[in-house]
């Protein structure tokens, strides 16, 4: 009783970290705040995401006191076509437009396209491994697909976070170039969400070794009791016939040596 308790408890625990890290890593790769830039000089706020940027402008002062408002964000996907004609054709004008260096910071590159790779891998394989999880205390022989499952989610989690760090500190992505002065960039919030998701997977992971572990050996010791059992059930019979035979055989002893001791 004791083993199935705590079977469910560390599956219960590897199935909410699995699913607190989906929501952290999917809530990352959402928001566009990856990388965040302040240039003064153009009185906005710059979001560099993986797939989608967005710009903020300048906050203002809306009263007497140290009260600002934020302006909504304006949004553009990377992967639009119109908005990288735009994009083109500023940096063809390179010599002109002041803003054209930034721009270079909204196209879509291979590392954007290997990141959004691996965290939509990661998500799938999450969600392969919560369901072979649920299916576990059914059919133990699932919780390898478990672990192997959420193994490889983490994976690809953690190689997408270090293409990241890699990549957003290399010079030509971490300064953006403005008309008059240069910017750096720093690693926005939605990182370390994703970050957080990857931790919770790794804390998931571990229990889910545990979870395996016990499945497994639980089956084994089963196995083996229903096997003792059978054993005994298959020799009892053949144990009662033999002492049924010897007890035959001495009868017929007995019988036997008392003829003889009468016909004497």
């Amino acid at each position: 009783m004791g083993s199935t308790v705590t079977q469910k408890l560390l599956l219960a625990l590897s199935i909410v970290l699995i699913l607190v890290g989906i929501c952290l890593t999917s809530a990352g790769c959402f928001s566009p705040a990856w990388q965040v830039v302040d240039i003064r000089e153009f009185r906005a706020e710059h979001q560099h995401g993986l797939w989608w940027d967005c710009i903020r402008a300048e906050k203002h002062v809306v009263s007497v006191g140290d009260f600002y408002d934020e302006t909504p964000l304006h949004c553009m996907y990377k992967f639009d076509n119109s908005a990288e004609l735009v994009i083109q054709n500023t940096l063809n004008n390179i010599d002109e437009d002041g803003a054209a260096g930034e721009s270079e910071h909204h196209r879509f590159w291979a590392w954007h396209k290997a990141i959004l790779f691996f965290i939509i891998t990661s998500e799938f394989l999450a969600f392969i491994s919560i369901c072979s999880g649920v299916c576990a205390p059914c059919v133990p022989s699932t919780a390898f697909a478990f672990s192997i499952s959420l193994f490889i989610a983490m994976l690809c989690s953690l190689l997408a976070d270090g293409i990241f760090f890699l990549a957003a500190n290399r010079v030509d992505n971490r300064f953006v170039q403005g008309m008059v002065g240069t910017y750096e960039q720093r690693i926005g919030y939605a990182f370390y969400l994703h970050l957080m998701g990857t931790l919770c997977w790794i804390g998931a992971f571990v229990c889910t070794l545990l979870t395996t572990y016990k499945f497994v050996t639980g089956d084994e010791e089963d196995g083996s009791k229903e096997n003792l059992f059978t054993w005994q059930q298959q020799t009892q019979p053949v144990t009662l016939s033999v002492r049924y035979e010897d007890r035959r055989q001495q009868q017929q002893q007995y019988h036997h040596s008392s003829r003889s001791t009468w016909i004497n």
